[in-house]
């Protein structure tokens, strides 16, 4: 996330920021690319909102400690406050589309390459549940652990600020950092209904395979399920039935292909699985309400603005 900052057409006029082109390539090479760690009020009042969906192949673990920060990730739009993390996985899409309420927190950055230095190995990184594209990206702080959580963000930015030579340091509260939030998240899976793990199991099937236009059917299959139970499952978590969750998932990816890649729409839309390009693009302007090529052309005219 706080890659941002160095995309120019993210940022908004030098001129009007305290935040400089020198001060942050500064501050984020202080990293190594490996690790970054900001003030969400310093990262905030510096872009250009709507963010169009983006991703990165990292993960952003964002702590608000006042205010309210609004953000979608994936296909949810979340509300941040005092004492909530939010997880933003490698390779999931995000944007900010509004202005956010005097939010305050930080926000700590770790690149793949980071994440197999902190913790040891590929084989560790993939057994961790927090860090799955499916997996849930808010997170509210009981009272007993948000003290503890705000202090090991406090430390790791200190850490950060004292530049390469305290990375070890800000390694080893990475790591108990992660570890603690697995951990968290193992808890809160031990009280989850039958209907919410398979609703992240839908979930993961999904983003496995958003290059296949699979009937719902053949989830409920892989899943070993019926389609009828799938979809009271997925209404009772959600809200939504099977075929709209899918519809969003596809829809977010869609947004983000149109925005970041060099892609044409057909090539897109054999990636989401549609037949031909135009069905994708009689989906797109359903959900939409435009084409695919007056999105783009009009999430990439805000980006240069």
């Amino acid at each position: 996330m706080y890659g941002l900052l160095k995309k120019d057409s993210m940022i908004k006029n030098e001129a009007n920021s305290k935040y400089s082109t020198k001060k942050r390539i500064d501050h984020f090479n202080r990293g190594v690319r490996d690790y970054s760690c900001i003030r969400v009020e310093e990262f905030l009042p510096n872009l250009k909102i709507p963010v169009p969906p983006i991703k990165e192949n990292s993960v952003s673990l964002i702590y608000i400690t006042e205010g309210v920060l609004n953000i979608k990730v994936g296909y949810s739009d979340y509300t941040i406050c005092q004492s909530e993390l939010l997880i933003i996985q490698p390779f999931k899409p995000y944007s900010i589309e509004k202005e956010s309420s005097n939010a305050k927190g930080i926000i700590l950055q770790i690149t793949a390459d980071g994440m197999i230095g902190t913790m040891g190995s590929h084989s560790l990184i993939f057994n961790l549940d927090i860090l799955e594209t499916w997996s849930r990206s808010k997170y509210s702080i009981d009272k007993k652990l948000s003290h503890f959580i705000e202090n090991i963000f406090e430390r790791i930015y200190l850490e950060y600020c004292g530049g390469i030579n305290n990375l070890m340091l800000v390694n080893a509260y990475a790591i108990t950092l992660i570890l603690e939030l697995n951990g968290i998240s193992k808890n809160l899976s031990k009280f989850n209904s039958a209907a919410i793990d398979l609703t992240h199991r839908f979930k993961k099937e999904v983003y496995n395979r958003l290059e296949i236009n699979l009937p719902i059917s053949e989830y409920a299959k892989h899943l070993s399920v019926t389609p009828n139970h799938l979809n009271k499952s997925i209404k009772l978590v959600t809200g939504e039935s099977t075929s709209s969750l899918l519809s969003k998932i596809k829809l977010t990816e869609a947004k983000y292909l149109l925005f970041m890649a060099e892609l044409t729409i057909a090539d897109i839309a054999d990636k989401l699985g549609f037949d031909d390009s135009s069905y994708f693009s009689r989906f797109f302007k359903k959900h939409e309400g435009i084409s695919p090529v007056e999105y783009r052309s009009k999430s990439r005219f805000i980006a240069n603005e």
